[in-house]
């Protein structure tokens, strides 16, 4: 059988996407799937790790042989990279890029002539990839550890009202290796003030559609979040007091995808908690796609259709 090797990276959302893309693209173009999960987790610019272990994903991990770890590795992939040109039946499909960095959903590449393995790279955030596949997926990412999450406090609170899940992404601009400046500094501020004058709008558009709506919070960093500037109440997801024995960052998703509503940001965390909701009636709002002034999202088909814009 023929091979798709996924080269996961970036964090849990991303890799999601990823994950989704690749299962889809494998069933059209009969292929197994399997995951590098090391790669690129191994370079010294990133700083995520490998998380999907955490799902019932039915791929399986490539044996090391075909994973381009170490020194020679890395050389090993970029020789094959420069040379991919000469061969007839290509090694690689890495997802094409407008001029502006941003991708869109174009599966036209499957056509291609594809050696017996083909090694997958890109983020391909868009559902448009797995909307055949939707049953599936919402398999793939069942919680291992379901059973336990629903023993945590905040399971029953969230199941119980009518809850709608908030996330502020902070630090957008300064984290990782050497971004930390002060110009980065001062875009990631204000990319909060722009996510929470969103959010205020959103809230009121939500109280005309829902009765009793209870707002659940969930950021990187709650404790630098300006509080005073969201105008409605909201209950705080802070684990950090938890004693929580598995992967806080999946925890954290679970509860997410427990709410019965979503107001979304551009954040892919925040995307998939909304997306795995399994409210028949879930209303989510998303932002339009020009209203922060300083980030778009890296996928022009990154929307599902049926989430509603708010526009400004």
């Amino acid at each position: 059988m023929k091979k798709i090797i996924l080269r996961l990276s970036n964090e849990i959302g991303n890799q999601m996407f990823m994950y989704a893309s690749a299962y889809s693209i494998s069933k059209k173009m009969n292929r197994n799937l399997f995951l590098d999960n090391e790669t690129a987790f191994l370079s010294k610019k990133n700083v995520s790790k490998y998380g999907l272990y955490n799902f019932n994903i039915s791929s399986p991990i490539i044996e090391d042989k075909l994973k381009f770890k170490n020194k020679y590795g890395y050389i090993k992939r970029k020789f094959l990279l420069k040379t991919e040109f000469l061969r007839p039946s290509k090694k690689f499909f890495i997802e094409k890029k407008d001029k502006h960095k941003i991708t869109f959903f174009d599966e036209k590449f499957i056509n291609n002539r594809f050696n017996d393995v083909i090694y997958l790279e890109g983020h391909f955030e868009s559902p448009k990839y797995f909307i055949n596949y939707q049953n599936d997926i919402v398999n793939e990412f069942k919680f291992k550890d379901e059973s336990k999450f629903k023993n945590i406090p905040f399971f029953n609170q969230i199941n119980d009202e009518n809850s709608v899940g908030i996330c502020i992404r902070q630090n957008r601009f300064s984290e990782g290796r050497g971004q930390n400046t002060s110009k980065n500094d001062e875009k990631s501020r204000k990319f909060t003030l722009e996510q929470i004058r969103y959010i205020n709008k959103s809230v009121s558009l939500i109280k005309t559609k829902i009765n009793n709506p209870i707002f659940y919070l969930w950021s990187n960093d709650l404790n630098s979040i300006p509080k005073d500037l969201l105008e409605f109440e909201f209950k705080k997801i802070d684990l950090t007091s938890q004693k929580i024995e598995f992967d806080q960052r999946i925890y954290s998703l679970f509860l997410l995808s427990q709410c019965k509503h979503f107001i979304v940001t551009t954040s892919t965390f925040n995307w998939w908690g909304a997306w795995l909701s399994n409210n028949k009636n879930k209303i989510i709002i998303r932002p339009d796609d020009d209203f922060f002034s300083n980030f778009r999202v890296n996928n022009r088909d990154f929307w599902p259709n049926e989430w509603i814009k708010l526009n400004f």
